[in-house]
């Protein structure tokens, strides 16, 4: 009959994870970086969580897994990418981002004015100011 061991969860998302976790963890991979499946025996490596805590992943043994330190900075990376994109859309959408300014437009070209004649206009005879009402 198999011990069963409780899984292992964080009380906040700054817990680590201790080495008893750890190498549960290593074990469950066969030692394998999920990333780039290469062998991480001798190299430094480090737990990763599959969905990031940024993104709405858990602080629990079931989304750790282990990788080598370079393609953990890579995914980190990825993730924050992806969680700033994710906020730039969201905020559009609720209208909390703004426009940050008008979109400029070429100017437009103005019609080229030409020379009047004012010799061609007649002087207007002045108006009467008030009609008078014929009785």
């Amino acid at each position: 009959m198999a011990r069963t061991r409780k899984e292992w969860i964080g009380d906040n998302d700054d817990q680590r994870a201790p080495p008893r976790v750890r190498q549960r963890v290593f074990d469950r991979e066969d030692g394998k970086c999920h990333i780039c499946r290469q062998p991480i025996i001798g190299k430094k490596w480090a737990l990763d969580h599959v969905t990031a805590l940024i993104n709405g992943g858990e602080n629990r043994e079931k989304n750790l897994k282990p990788v080598h330190v370079a393609c953990h900075a890579e995914k980190t990376a990825a993730d924050v990418a992806e969680k700033a994109k994710v906020a730039k859309v969201r905020g559009k959408h609720t209208g909390a981002i703004r426009p940050k300014g008008r979109i400029p437009s070429p100017p437009k070209a103005l019609p080229k004015q030409t020379a009047i004649d004012k010799s061609a206009f007649k002087a207007l005879e002045p108006r009467a100011m008030f009609k008078e009402i014929a009785q």
